[in-house]
């Protein structure tokens, strides 16, 4: 990969992991608001239900995919000189799928008590069912705006602008604080879902049509059923429609399993999911945003090995980095939820199932993170049908585990779960797209994500025991413990990381540093 590129890719990056890591932050703040007014509780439960059916339109009409599924179209409109004709299918794709969009949120406003009772979380008790239909019904409108604004987003990636959709998740989770400071104590748990709907609106919509319309973006409604590039951007997206996304099911199964299990146990597995996916969105999912243009546009020009060479050496470093960071949540995670969470109604009960499903999640975060990278891969070669299968397969012959572990071990079971699934979705694709671009020469990279995994396990052991052993002396269940810990034990287990990798012959970290120094010569 040409250094210009990679020099291209690392800025990208840096925009987005700065945004992901600000945003985080924010979500953060806003789960410690909940946490504090309301603690883990049946209102808790409902309002975490209450995205069930927003999430589930989300998936059914592939929202969460716009960017993804319009970049590469919009990428060759581009490379060919015919942005006008771009815009006419942005304008083209925006006004039917918009109109489809608006039509099932009314649907969705019309029926939430049914559908959440029967399929979103049936272990509800009627009470919590009527609170979770009142909050979607707050919180459904949001989707036309993540809708609307993901094809907007999608042409500013395509441009290789990335600092106004980096802003959306900060405005969006600045919406929700402020909801609910402003009415969560009056109004409950409605405050924050006013809050959701108020943030993606400014955040995802209003200001992503202010980004695309300054690049140039001319929009007319047309609604032309017969647009090429209509056909081509609904053969993209229907394998995601019909297909399950890890992600997503995964999230959905967590829901509807744990609203079976004790009160509290649907918000223990949010917030400790919530925790896991800081690492994941600063390093998997905003490397995997910055790269994804570059590979479209490789793929576009018929680059293949190209593409492949760019999206391994992104891999690569994205595992180093996240191998260290699942041992260091794994080994501190009651530290962790102590310092992020417990606080006001949050209790010390609270803390410790949550910690013991964070502790399980942490296990996964390498291959979330290696996921949201593998999947760009297909979607740069307009394969949606690979990752859609590929993830429908997993959630299946993961299922079973999911009933299984939620029932012999509660959170730590369903959060295990969710480790394994993803763990066989991201190996999967990693093969069918190493086999679909460069074939068995990919196969000599596989030792080094071994070593770079076997570091990960013997510095997590190293830290455990390290922890275990001075607990006598400083406990994690004070705040000044924890924190403590928390930065002592995280640095302890860096070392033991960077050295065992060093050890063992582990070239990634190298090739790190030779980059650095080609973007920065003395």
């Amino acid at each position: 990969m040409p250094d210009s590129d990679n020099a291209k890719i690392g800025r990208a990056a840096v925009i987005t992991m700065a945004s992901v890591f600000l945003s985080r932050i924010l979500g953060y703040a806003r789960d410690a608001v909940i946490a504090h007014q309301h603690g883990a509780t049946l209102n808790t439960d409902a309002y975490n239900a209450a995205f069930a059916i927003p999430d589930f339109l989300n998936h059914l009409l592939a929202a969460g995919a716009m960017s993804i599924t319009f970049i590469p179209i919009f990428s060759r409109y581009l490379a060919e000189g015919k942005e006008q004709e771009g815009f006419r299918a942005f304008s083209t794709i925006a006004t039917v799928m918009g109109t489809i969009m608006i039509f099932f949120v009314v649907l969705g406003e019309l029926f939430p008590e049914k559908i959440i009772g029967l399929v979103a979380a049936p272990g509800l008790s009627p009470e919590q069912t009527v609170m979770a239909a009142q909050l979607t019904r707050i919180i459904l409108p949001a989707q036309i705006f993540f809708y609307l604004g993901g094809l907007l987003m999608a042409v500013q990636y395509a441009r290789k602008e990335f600092l106004i959709p980096a802003l959306a998740p900060l405005i969006y989770n600045a919406g929700i604080i402020v909801g609910g400071l402003l009415g969560g104590r009056q109004h409950g748990m409605a405050g924050f879902a006013w809050g959701v709907t108020g943030g993606a609106f400014l955040g995802n919509f209003a200001l992503q049509l202010y980004g695309a319309c300054r690049g140039g973006l001319v929009f007319r409604p047309r609604f032309d059923l017969s647009s090429p590039a209509l056909r081509e951007f609904i053969r993209l997206t229907i394998p995601i429609m019909l297909g399950f996304s890890i992600i997503e099911v995964d999230n959905w199964t967590l829901r509807w399993f744990g609203s079976f299990l004790v009160a509290g146990s649907i918000t223990w597995l949010h917030n400790a999911r919530r925790l896991m996916m800081v690492p994941v969105g600063i390093l998997g999912q905003a490397s995997g945003v910055a790269s994804y243009p570059f590979l479209a546009e490789l793929m576009a020009t018929g680059k293949k090995k190209e593409m492949w060479d760019t999206l391994s050496s992104t891999l690569r470093w994205v595992f180093f980095v996240s191998a260290g960071a699942g041992a260091m949540i794994f080994a501190l995670s009651p530290e962790s939820v102590l310092l992020a969470y417990k606080r006001g109604a949050f209790q010390m009960e609270d803390t410790l199932q949550t910690a013991s499903a964070l502790s399980a999640f942490a296990i996964g975060i390498p291959f979330w993170c290696s996921q949201a990278i593998v999947s760009r891969g297909f979607f740069a070669m307009k394969d949606t049908w690979t990752p859609t299968i590929a993830g429908t397969a997993s959630w299946a012959i993961a299922l079973p585990v999911y009933y299984f572990l939620h029932k012999t071990h509660g959170v730590f079971g369903l959060a295990l779960a969710s480790t394994a699934g993803i763990l066989l979705s991201a190996g999967a694709l990693y093969v069918i797209l190493m086999r679909q671009t460069v074939g068995k020469e990919g196969i000599t990279q596989l030792p080094e994500y071994g070593k770079m995994a076997l570091s990960a396990v013997l510095a997590t052991a190293a830290g455990t025991y390290a922890l275990r052993a001075t607990e006598q002396l400083l406990s994690w269940e004070t705040f000044a413990g924890s924190l403590t810990r928390l930065v002592a034990g995280a640095a302890f287990i860096a070392v033991i990381y960077s050295l065992t990798t060093f050890l063992l012959g582990c070239r990634t970290i190298r090739e790190i540093r030779n980059i650095r120094r080609k973007e920065n010569p003395r």
